[in-house]
C-alpha cells in the first residue's frame, strides 16, 4: 500500500490535492484523540451534539497517512 501511495504522490497534481487535505486530517485526529481521552464513543458524542453516530463517524475519517 505504501508503494502505491508513494507512486501516486509522485504526481504533482495528486501531491497538491493530498497536501490540501492536511488541515482536515489534523482536525480529525484531534477530534478522535479528544473523544477517546474523554472515554466517549461516537454514539456518546453524537448524543451530546444532537446528531447521529454516522455523522460523527464521517467526521472521523480513516486518517492513516
Amino acid at each position: 500500500m505504501k508503494d502505491v501511495k508513494a507512486e501516486l504522490l509522485a504526481n504533482p497534481a495528486v501531491r497538491q490535492a493530498y497536501d490540501a487535505q492536511t488541515p482536515e486530517f489534523v482536525l480529525a485526529r484531534e477530534l478522535i484523540a479528544a473523544r477517546t481521552q474523554a472515554g466517549l464513543t461516537q454514539g456518546d458524542v453524537a448524543a451530546l451534539m444532537g446528531t447521529t453516530q454516522s455523522v460523527v463517524a464521517r467526521m472521523e475519517p480513516l486518517t492513516a497517512a
